[in-house]
Formats: C-alpha cells, structure tokens, sequence
C-alpha cells in the first residue's frame, strides 16, 4: 500500500462520524455551541424572574390600591352615619353610630349614649348627611390604619321649622376591624385663620 492510499483511506469515514479534530480525541466541550447554550438558559431566566418580580410588584400595588378604596367607601359612609339622626329614632341612629365605630371613638359613644339620646330627644331635630368629597391622607396597609378627610355637608332640620344647611370638614382616623374599617377618632377640620 502506498501512502497516498492510506491517506485516502484516512480521510473517508461515515458521515455520521465526529470529527476527531486535530488532537484526533472525539467531541469537544465548551466550545462555541455551550456558550450559544448557556446564554440562552441565562436570558430564559432573566425573563422568567423578570416576570415574577413585576407580577409580585403590581400584586402588591393592587392590594394597595384595593385598601385605599375600601377604606374610602368605609369612611364615607362612616361620615354619613355619624353625621345623620333622627329623633323619631334616636336609638336607631346611636346604633349606626356605635356600628361604624371602634375603640376609643366606640367606647365614648357607648359611655355617653344616654346623654346623646335624651338631647336628641328634647332638641326635636332630625340631622341628615351627604358627603361632598374625601380622600384618603395616609395608609398604613400593614398596621391596618388610614387617615382619610371627609367634606361633609349636613342638614339640620329643626321639628317644624325650615332646614338649615351646614358644611364641615373631618378628619377620621380608620383602622381595620374584622367587621371592616371603622372610624377610631375623628376630629373638625378647621380652616386656616378659624377660630376655634
């Protein structure tokens, strides 16, 4: 055999076959096939832990969002509640008053109720409420508490006499119960320059 035939015979083998390369050793690791790999696996992950981060984040800004407004329903309809009482019903009204509130705010209510019935009850007056607009200052979703100032426009109607309108501005104090949110201190807002 010469050696132009044993280089031919070198040189045919099945297609199937790898490429010995020039050390002659098999398949190589870590060439630029593994780098296509691995790049691919690190931008497959940056985007699946990219996903979870902004779901996590707009999940968390939901619930936010979700507190705000029920604490807002919850104080709006709380402002009415306490601002409304009719002396046809007192006891209905102080029950309303009592339901809206908690803590310190519901043991005044429960403390003084009999006083607030009977000057209800002589002064014959019946006090409706809308509220004219509301927002809410401060949340503190984590300790369950939110401040929230209520414009408040009140009709007082005097038994027999014409109705006088009255507007007022609150700042109440809301902390969630189980039963919900509920007003635990409430104060008048008073305009710059008012007198108290």
């Amino acid at each position: 055999m010469t050696a132009s035939t044993t280089e031919s015979t070198a040189n045919t083998r099945p297609a199937d076959e790898p490429d010995p390369g020039p050390s002659g050793g098999g398949r190589r690791f870590g060439g630029p096939r593994a780098l296509q790999v691995a790049a691919a696996v690190a931008v497959v992950a940056a985007i699946v832990f990219g996903v979870l981060w902004l779901t996590t984040l707009l999940s968390g800004e939901r619930k936010l969002a979700e507190a705000r407004d029920d604490v807002l329903v919850a104080a709006r309809q709380s402002a009415i509640s306490l601002n409304t009482l009719d002396w046809h019903d007192v006891d209905g009204g102080l029950d309303r008053w009592e339901q809206t509130s908690t803590g310190a705010v519901l043991d005044e209510f429960r403390t003084n109720r009999a006083q607030y019935a009977q000057f209800v009850a002589q002064s014959k007056r019946t006090t409706t409420a809308t509220v004219s607009d509301a927002a809410v200052s401060e949340l503190d979703d984590r300790a369950g508490v939110a401040r929230v100032l209520v414009g408040v426009d009140v009709t007082v109607t005097p038994d027999g006499q014409q109705p006088i309108p009255t507007r007022q501005r609150l700042q109440l104090e809301m902390s969630r119960t189980d039963d919900g949110w509920k007003v635990s201190k409430l104060a008048p807002v008073r305009a710059p320059g008012q007198s108290g």
